[in-house]
């Protein structure tokens, strides 16, 4: 099971069990070890699917999500979001289909770590966004393009949806450029000085971008609470 999924179980772990929807679930590893853990899990994917099928619905979640109205107690999307043609939409469908109080919960490649940064400094894209793609590609995913997006666009997407964004984690680390760490960090914290106008989203903002967590994780884990 790949890291991202272990640190997902681990902050489902102490929830109490409810309905939860694996969305682009693709073989539905993540989600059988949901299931194990006392979760009632329901699967959707358009390109791939779980071993088993029973609470499998082929659906593709740049479109409407098969579900009615707050039937879902908690939303994993993980690893899936840069292949998404319209982030607003498929948030907003999040929204409707995620109780109150619902746990929203995203993975996704860090595109704002310090190696990052620097890797983009030097051939103009991002090392998880690759213009090209090596070998041939054997699933229909591998042919969609590349949209990519950070912290701040799924800070900015889950406030504006109607989430409150609560953690954020590390999935992984990346050692490449970490001189800069400090400095980086630095220039985030003095910028959190002038912050005069007691702007709560504005210093979560960039505390967040100033943790330990943006600047080095490979992978980044977000959990919103479904607020509105």
């Amino acid at each position: 099971m790949r890291l991202e999924h272990q640190k997902i179980c681990e902050l489902l772990r102490k929830e109490k069990k409810g309905y939860l929807l694996d969305a682009a679930c693709g073989k539905g590893e993540l989600g059988s070890a949901l299931e194990d853990m006392g979760f009632e899990v329901f699967f959707m994917d358009r390109y791939d699917s779980p071993a088993n099928k029973k609470k499998f619905v082929k659906a593709d979640i740049n479109h409407f999500l098969p579900f009615r109205e707050e039937a879902i107690d908690f939303l994993v999307c993980s690893e899936s979001l840069q292949y998404v043609e319209n982030h607003k939409h498929v948030f907003s469908e999040f929204h409707r289909v995620l109780k109150k109080e619902g746990m929203l919960i995203i993975s996704l490649p860090n595109m704002l770590s310090v190696s990052s940064r620097l890797f983009f400094l030097r051939r103009g894209y991002f090392p998880h966004f690759k213009p090209y793609k090596a070998g041939r590609c054997y699933k229909e995913w591998s042919f969609l393009a590349y949209n990519p997006i950070s912290f701040v666009e799924i800070f900015q997407l889950m406030k504006k949806s109607g989430f409150e964004p609560r953690h954020v984690i590390a999935s992984g680390t990346r050692l490449k450029g970490l001189w800069l760490y400090p400095i980086l960090k630095a220039l985030y914290l003095i910028g959190s000085l002038f912050n005069k106008n007691d702007d709560n989203d504005r210093e979560y903002l960039i505390k967040g971008l100033a943790s330990r967590e943006l600047l080095t994780g490979d992978h980044i884990i977000i959990c919103g609470i479904k607020t509105a």
